[in-house]
């Protein structure tokens, strides 16, 4: 799944790299949370306001789109585990299936890097409400990159 560069211990007197995403307007500004991402493995804890509600019955379910923007972050948490944060990747493709409504919350979403090589990483992620029960699911794809290319 990675090769012998992307295998380096993280630096032990740094934070894990997902603390700093957590402090990103991208995380913050949802109210989303990364819990843990190491291994190709990645979570995300999720408690909506009212403004993330508006589908299902009555608009009291998270809407679609707001469950679609949590699992590129977590599905990219998992990816970046890998190097432990320290190359660049783009999402090529995320797809998601919508189960049933996600009303009981707090929504828990969980990704998995199922496959890949040096640039490319297939994830697959769930996301399950307070009961566990599954309300959505994703795959994705990834490209990480050996460097940040300069525009």
């Amino acid at each position: 799944m990675s090769n012998e560069s992307d295998q380096r211990p993280p630096d032990e007197t740094q934070p894990p790299f997902y603390e700093y995403w957590n402090q990103l307007n991208m995380l913050s500004w949802m109210g989303a949370r990364i819990t843990e991402s190491a291994d190709g493995h990645a979570t995300v804890y999720f408690e909506p306001g009212e403004h993330h509600r508006g589908a299902g019955l009555g608009g009291r379910a998270v809407t679609g789109a707001v469950q679609a923007y949590i699992f590129d972050i977590v599905t990219g948490a998992a990816v970046a585990s890998l190097a432990h944060g320290t190359k660049p990747q783009v999402t090529v493709k995320l797809d998601v299936t919508f189960e049933r409504p996600a009303y009981d919350d707090p929504l828990t979403f969980e990704a998995h890097v199922q496959a890949g090589g040096r640039q490319i990483s297939f994830v697959e992620g769930v996301c399950r409400d307070r009961n566990g029960q599954p309300t959505s699911r994703c795959v994705a794809i990834y490209r990480r990159f050996d460097k940040r290319r300069e525009a």
